[in-house]
């Protein structure tokens, strides 16, 4: 099982690269800011770090991406999911959608419209359809991408378990940052964390019919990989994933590590045992 191998063409090599170098700047952005300062550790701070590290993140799923769904198949998903979803964010703000208006303040990074922050789109994009669509695919069939002759049953359940995902994860952000970084503020309140209950049946409804769709266009546009599986790049969903569980733990909020074992950690340490098994289980090269 090759990390790395040295055989692959160059444009493979270079993608692969490409999302490594990023998911490394996002690690040691994130071990910076939040777990070096809890050792008494104090690292001078990047330059605009919050967007070097939305930007990693962001590229370190698209590189991914990329190399296991091809070029067409990331584009579609690095605009699409990210403009949707900032479509989505608007409206639920400030229409109630999900169980309640919210509103956003100064300390989210990055500008506004309306209201609403610009970057909310590449968030959902890096943070939840990235991590949860790699990770309900080795869940749910032990692979990577998955690949069914009557796909729309099975993407339909992958979809399904790629939202319960997404919804675990944001009983971890959420708390975070509504209550540790102040991004917004809801109206109302909620005996979890001040945040309603419809928020999280929100993420399952909308997420299973999104990345539902999206495995169509996969199919209709037959999405497949630019090469052979490479550990390097497979990791990087499940890397990223732990690294936001560490970042939301850190915050120390009563209470909510103990939900992040179970939302979070639980199906990272089980989605990496698929995935090294997986590799196990390759045909050794000739």
């Amino acid at each position: 099982m090759e990390l790395f191998p040295e055989t692959l063409p160059a444009r493979n090599r270079a993608v692969i690269a490409a999302g490594v170098l990023s998911i490394a700047v996002f690690v040691s952005i994130m071990l910076s800011a939040d777990l070096l300062p809890l050792l008494g550790v104090h690292l001078p701070q990047l330059p605009a770090q919050a967007y070097v590290k939305m930007g990693s993140a962001t590229l370190a799923a698209f590189f991914c991406f990329w190399y296991f769904r091809g070029l067409q198949n990331a584009l579609i998903g690095l605009i699409g999911i990210s403009a949707l979803f900032w479509v989505l964010e608007f409206l639920s703000g400030h229409l109630g959608m999900f169980g309640g208006t919210y509103s956003y303040t100064d300390a989210f990074p990055g500008p506004s419209i309306g209201g609403t922050p610009v970057f909310l789109g590449l968030e959902h994009y890096a943070y939840y359809f990235f991590m949860s669509y790699f990770i309900a695919n080795l869940l749910v069939d032990g692979v990577i991408v998955s690949s069914q002759e009557s796909w729309w049953k099975r993407a339909l359940f992958v979809s399904f378990i790629s939202s319960t995902i997404v919804m675990g994860i944001d009983m971890m952000a959420d708390p975070v940052q509504v209550n540790a970084f102040q991004q917004w503020h809801w109206a109302g309140g909620s005996p979890y964390f001040g945040i309603p209950y419809g928020n999280y049946a929100g993420y399952i409804l909308i997420y299973t019919l999104v990345l539902f769709a999206f495995k169509y266009l996969e199919f209709r546009f037959h999405a497949q990989e630019i090469g052979t599986p490479v550990l390097a790049i497979a990791c990087v969903p499940l890397i990223m994933h732990f690294s936001r569980f560490l970042e939301y733990a850190s915050t120390e909020l009563p209470g909510l590590t103990i939900v992040g074992c179970f939302t979070m950690l639980l199906p990272c340490i089980l989605a990496g045992d698929r995935l090294f098994t997986y590799f196990r289980k390759l045909p050794p090269k000739a």
